[in-house]
């Protein structure tokens, strides 16, 4: 009997160490903190323009293209990630139509209240970290220059 408890005990143990369960407390329980940011570049377009939504589309303001940089940075100015401009396409809100400039930021890290994000060499706008990391987009309206 005491033979048949011992070997359970050994074929327990030796499932769990190979379980992750044994050692476990050397293994870090922070989560990681980094996440990725989503967002867009809103451009008005001419009134009447009548291109359904998803056409291509071009921005009405200099500098604003495919490829764009975007830079998210924390309050005190750390870069914490880059991002590029993707193709703009028009959206359809009711009657209104914008040239949409798509964006995602990998790895941005955590730790702060809020995020600024610049596009290219424009002033950067600030976004409430909570929204943000709880996978709300960051949408940067920009009016003719």
């Amino acid at each position: 009997m005491w033979r048949r408890t011992g070997i359970l005990l050994v074929v327990v143990a030796l499932s769990l160490g190979g379980c992750g369960w044994l050692g476990a407390s050397s293994v870090s329980h922070r989560k990681p903190d980094a996440f990725l940011l989503r967002g867009r570049v809103t451009v008005a377009v001419t009134a009447g323009d009548a291109r359904p939504d998803g056409a291509a589309c071009a921005a009405t303001v200099p500098d604003l293209v495919a490829g764009t940089t975007v830079r998210v940075t924390g309050p005190d100015a750390t870069l914490l990630g880059v991002g590029y401009l993707g193709d703009g396409v028009i959206a359809r809100n009711g009657s209104a139509s914008t040239c949409e400039f798509p964006f995602q930021i990998p790895n941005v890290a955590g730790g702060v209240d809020s995020y600024d994000i610049a596009v290219g060499a424009r002033a950067p706008q600030r976004f409430a970290a909570k929204d943000l990391r709880e996978n709300a987009e960051a949408v940067i309206m920009i009016t003719g220059d």
